[in-house]
């Protein structure tokens, strides 16, 4: 949130404390008694402007500029907890919400040559005076109406956006205006620089957004497929291969033992018969 010498500044979406614009780049410039700051905005959302003075000891007026237009103001008689919150230009019964829309583009050459007067195009003022008050008066009608701005189509300002004014809503009680006049310059002047999301994000004002994870599809549990006439002819198929082969190797395995038991008795008919000894005395060679 900008802040400067006890003041501070945000700018509300929808009129609501709990949405606060987040600001980007903010800068201090003392010597201008300037802050600045980049918003995101949307078409079609209405907004107000809030600010607070937390320790500057005097009365203070802050006047509201919408794309340089006058529009208004809030007073605030010293440092509070209270806020200021400017919403719209209003006259005596009624309120018109300041409100995002749609930059007009055109291309009628007669345009090429006006582009003064939108120089402060874009931006959102509020200057904060030393004041002294006088008095409560009635509510003068403010004559902002914020009309509607065109820009040849071959301008060179990249803005797509400006600030109008929302129909009139009814107040359910007429406002008074306090009375005061400017005891010295601006003690400090907050400017808001309103782009979209989308083109702050391409300059590197405003961080992307954060990568989502991609979602992992579920994994179907396996489902048992119910057995076809096909499945169960090449199941019997299967088994009466198996049996046979299971047979087979039993009269392989007895043709072996008797294929073995015949070589056997075979080996048992070539073994030649032992020699008997002799019966005859050897006779005995003398010396």
């Amino acid at each position: 949130m900008p802040q400067y010498k006890g003041f501070s500044c945000w700018v509300e979406i929808d009129n609501t404390t709990s949405t606060v614009a987040p600001e980007y780049h903010t800068e201090t410039f003392h010597d201008h008694k300037k802050v600045t700051c980049y918003i995101a905005s949307e078409v079609g959302k209405s907004f107000s402007v809030g600010w607070r003075n937390s320790s500057c000891p005097v009365a203070t007026a802050g006047h509201v500029f919408m794309d340089g237009n006058e529009c208004g103001g809030r007073v605030l008689y010293g440092p509070s907890a209270i806020c200021a919150r400017h919403q719209g230009v209003t006259d005596t019964r009624t309120l018109r919400q300041f409100t995002f829309s749609s930059l007009t583009l055109t291309d009628d050459d007669a345009y090429l040559a006006h582009t003064s007067g939108h120089e402060k195009l874009g931006l959102i003022e509020i200057a904060i005076y030393p004041i002294e008050i006088f008095g409560l008066v009635p509510v003068i009608c403010n004559s902002s109406t914020l009309s509607e701005i065109k820009i040849h189509e071959r301008s060179k300002r990249v803005l797509t956006q400006q600030i109008r004014l929302a129909e009139p809503k009814a107040l359910l009680v007429p406002q008074d205006a306090v009375a005061h006049r400017f005891t010295g310059p601006p003690i400090v002047t907050f400017v808001f620089k309103y782009r979209p999301k989308d083109m702050l994000i391409a300059h590197g004002i405003a961080p992307p957004p954060p990568q989502l994870k991609r979602k992992q599809p579920a994994i179907e549990p396996h489902r048992a497929r119910a057995p076809s006439p096909d499945d169960q002819d090449n199941s019997s198929e299967v088994e009466e291969i198996q049996a046979l082969r299971a047979k087979l190797d039993v009269l392989e395995a007895k043709h072996a033992e008797r294929k073995k038991k015949s070589h056997i008795k075979e080996e048992e008919e070539n073994i030649p018969p032992v020699a008997e000894p002799s019966r005859k005395k050897a006779k005995l060679r003398g010396a």
